[in-house]
Parts: structure tokens; sequence; C-alpha cells
């Protein structure tokens, strides 16, 4: 089986940013992944520090929580293992972030049913991407997706996106969606890593424009040696997403995606109302 673990990065409401990034691999990969990743946090810094019962990137890097007293060098020197970790199992990564305050401003109304709030609109990237991923990758015909644990709106707009997928998607079977907590999951903790890292580059990017080299030494380093596809939506490409998706489609065919998004019920999904009933002639 195929799975992809994300985690989110500035969807706190006073964030200028929203991403959703992670990591895609087989079973074997991923669970190499994990071995390792456990070991280094029972033994971080080769015994330097007392054991971790998880790894988190905001507090490792401002050394708050289980790294209080750390110093730079040693929470450096972690990420830096984990890093390696992440680069020697092989894994994939994809990321995709967008400006809040530009989405917010033109995804509205039924635009806004169908393309999600700004952080709907990633998720429903990473099952866009994940599935393109795994076609290019792999002949095994059945994934699954794990995000972080997120409040129950996000939770039920990314079921809709998901019953859709396994309903719909032909070439592939989508076995399972969870949310579930990253101190139990470990390989979420690595999907932490990678959002953490993409959603600096991003901030930068829609600050100040299209920045080539990125400015982090560790994310240039994860995209230059593990496959790592990102993208980052600004104010030009959120209007052209509309216009070349949606804008064309029938009005009446517009208002039933729209609807189904917002009415959907996980416990109970629906589709009868997107079938146009055909009226036969008499």
């Amino acid at each position: 089986m195929i799975s992809a673990y994300f985690d989110d990065s500035g969807t706190h409401g006073t964030s200028d940013v929203v991403i959703v990034a992670g990591i895609l691999g087989s079973e074997g990969r991923l669970r190499g992944l994990e071995s390792h990743w456990k070991r280094r946090l029972a033994n971080p810094i080769d015994g330097m520090r007392p054991s971790l019962k998880r790894f988190h990137m905001t507090e490792c890097h401002n050394s708050t929580g289980e790294y209080a007293g750390w110093s730079r060098t040693e929470t450096d020197y972690l990420c830096h293992l984990l890093r390696k970790e992440i680069v020697d199992s092989g894994v994939s990564a994809y990321g995709v972030a967008t400006s809040r305050k530009d989405w917010d401003e033109l995804v509205t109304g039924p635009m806004k049913d169908i393309m999600g709030t700004a952080e709907g609109f990633c998720i429903r990237n990473c099952f866009v991407r994940a599935v393109m991923w795994a076609d290019r990758n792999s002949y095994d015909p059945e994934m699954r997706f794990v995000f972080d644990n997120r409040p129950s709106p996000v939770i039920r707009d990314a079921a809709a996106v998901y019953d859709a997928y396994r309903r719909f998607v032909e070439n592939r079977n989508i076995a399972g969606v969870s949310f579930e907590n990253s101190t139990d999951t470990v390989l979420l903790q690595a999907a932490d890593m990678i959002a953490w890292e993409m959603y600096q580059h991003a901030k930068d990017v829609l600050a100040d424009g299209n920045n080539f080299p990125p400015r982090r030494q560790s994310f240039r380093d994860l995209a230059r040696e593990i496959k790592f596809d990102g993208q980052i939506a600004d104010r030009d490409s959120i209007k052209e997403m509309w216009d070349q998706l949606w804008s064309k489609k029938d009005p009446v065919e517009l208002d039933q995606i729209a609807t189904h998004f917002r009415m959907f019920d996980p416990e109970n999904p629906d589709y009868s109302h997107l079938v146009k009933e055909v009226q036969k002639d008499e």
C-alpha cells in the first residue's frame, strides 16, 4: 500500500500563509523511516539529551516544550539527523501553500464551497498530487491518507473530498483517510518537519516574489536530495485556477457541486443530487 502523511502549518488565524505538506512512500520505505525516527528520539543527539516523546519542529526550533534549555547547536544538529533519515529512507514529499488574505478576498460564495477555505484548498491539492505521484511511481493499486488532527469542520470537508476520490478515481483504490495524533503516529512528525520548512519558504516567496534559490539551507537540501514537489498559490494563480477550471462550467452544475460540498454528510454520503435528470421524449 502507498501511504501519504500530511501536516499543516500556518492554519492558526493570524498567519498570512496556509500550508499542508508531507511525505509519500511505499509501506517498506515508510516503515524503515518510522523505525529510524523512533531510534533518534529514544537517543537524541547521541544520548546527550533525554529521550523525546515527540518531535515537533516549532518547539525544537524555539527550544520550548521538551527542548527547553537546548542550545541552537543542539536543536540544529537533531534536525540535521532527522532530515538525513527522511532523505535516506527514499520517501518523496509534496507541499502546497497559499496566501490566506488573497484566498479569503477572492474565493467567496459558491467558489468557496467548491474550492474550500485556504486550508481546504491545500488538502484538496494533497489528494490530487498524491494520486498523481502514485500513478507515476508505483504499481500498487491501494493508497491511504493520514492527516494530523484538525477541527471537525476541516475533517468533514476532507471527508467529502476523500469520498469523491474513493468513488470516482478509476485506476486507484483510495483505501482510507484518517486524522491522527502525531505523538502516536510517528510519520506525522516527519510530515511536520516538511511542512515547517516549506512554510518558511512560502512566506519568503509570497512576501518577496519568486525566491530562488530558497534562503534556508535546510530547505535547499531537502528539495535537492528527495523528490519534492511544491506549489505556492499567489493572488494571480488563485484567479487563474477559477478562470481555467470552473468559470466556464454550467452554472447549474456549479451550484450542484457547491451544494454537495456544503451539505455533505460523511456518515450518509449522497450523490444523487449531482445527477441531472434526463427527460425522455414521450
